[in-house]
């Protein structure tokens, strides 16, 4: 056979195949070679596939690969209480603290930002919009126009005992913080926050508002996060912060609060870097704070890794 021939007979993906009568065949979706593969079933993946994910358009790969994913996180949130566990268990047999059966296990995350300087840059638009929404508050205040919903659900749980307010606000503090930075650029501050607060405040004009909330601005907060996210905690009191703020209860805390019963036990809780999965990743390795919180205080403890014997935890003595 000719090499003409050969040339004939080889398949090619860019050829116009043609069925009989003239008319082009339906070909497949074109997958180029050395693409990514499907996790699932390894075959290469098209551009459109790739685009949106890690999977081919098989819905029984589809269907398997939200199966392992489900597995996985299981098992991950496993590992999270084994290591809460573990790390009681540790401080306990270091006689740091006593043993206790009805103590409550949590884990949280844990906010790893720096502390910045508050630029100009950043916080001009954050006040320009602080005068719009203080401009509309007060126009609701003084009947010249009506509050619509913003469509923020969260509200404040009034039906918790101040006990368990105080324990949740305890394990911010170990925490710290690490939802805020969804706060960057508004702190959550809306109409019917800022209408609130004058309701509460009724002396006080509009101006004497924006001075308020601009006051409560330090000269640091965590980078890329609220302006009001200082070292201490939010730098707002309650009754000026949003419903979300005030509301909002991560995963580790929303299981502490299930767990806690009326006698407000201890709390033993980790803070972890890697609590989220996609938090997995850091070359750095995962930094753990460990903590005995109850209504009344926040009792910090080094982190003895079992696995080590010992040893503080890798967080340093600047962010402890």
């Amino acid at each position: 056979m000719s090499r003409s021939d050969h040339s004939i007979d080889r398949p090619s993906n860019a050829a116009d195949v043609r069925q009989a009568g003239g008319a082009p065949s339906q070909q497949g979706p074109f997958r180029s070679f050395g693409a990514p593969q499907c996790v699932v079933c390894g075959v290469g993946l098209t551009v459109s596939e790739q685009a949106v994910g890690k999977t081919c358009s098989r819905s029984e790969c589809k269907t398997r690969r939200v199966r392992q994913q489900a597995q996985a996180e299981s098992r991950r949130q496993q590992a999270l209480r084994d290591r809460v566990a573990m790390a009681e268990q540790a401080l306990v047999e270091s006689k740091s603290i006593p043993a206790q059966t009805d103590r409550v296990l949590g884990v949280l995350p844990s906010n790893r930002r720096r502390l910045v300087g508050i630029s100009k840059r950043q916080l001009r638009p954050f006040i320009d919009r602080l005068m719009g929404i203080i401009s509309q508050a007060a126009a609701i205040r003084f009947g010249n126009a009506t509050l619509e919903d913003d469509g923020v659900g969260y509200k404040t749980p009034v039906d918790l005992a101040p006990s368990e307010l105080a324990i949740l606000g305890n394990g911010c503090a170990v925490c710290r913080g690490h939802c805020c930075f969804q706060g960057r650029g508004h702190a959550f501050i809306h109409v019917d926050t800022v209408l609130g607060y004058m309701e509460r405040h009724p002396d006080q004009r509009p101006r004497d508002v924006l001075q308020a909330y601009v006051s409560r601005i330090g000269p640091k907060a965590y980078e890329d996060s609220c302006v009001y996210h200082a070292e201490n905690g939010c730098t707002l009191p309650r009754d000026m912060r949003s419903k979300v703020c005030n509301g909002y209860l991560c995963k580790g805390l929303d299981e502490i609060l299930d767990r806690l019963q009326d006698s407000s036990p201890e709390v033993f809780v980790i803070s972890v870097s890697d609590y989220d999965r996609e938090d997995c990743g850091d070359p750095s390795g995962p930094s753990t704070r460990v903590a005995v919180i109850d209504a009344q205080q926040v009792t910090r403890y080094p982190f003895i890794d079992p696995a080590e014997g010992g040893g503080d935890d890798n967080i340093t003595s600047s962010e402890a």
